[in-house]
């Protein structure tokens, strides 16, 4: 998971956390000027598209911009 998100979002502070320890249900927080200026249902769809194809059943996303 956390080479997916640094190979989308080589730039950003990312902190990954396995919710149920079975490598399935993830919460990730991602800070990335790469979010700056646009929706967060989109900043939301770059991180769900950074990981599609794998197998993960619950993920859940918190995106910011740096400060």
């Amino acid at each position: 998971m956390e080479e997916l998100l640094k190979a989308s979002f080589p730039d950003a502070d990312i902190a990954i956390e396995d919710l149920a320890g079975d490598n399935d249900h993830w919460k990730v927080s991602i800070t990335s000027p790469s979010f700056s200026d646009i929706s967060r249902i989109e900043q939301h769809r770059m991180v769900q598209d950074a990981v599609m194809g794998h197998d993960i059943h619950a993920l859940s996303i918190k995106t910011s911009t740096p400060k």
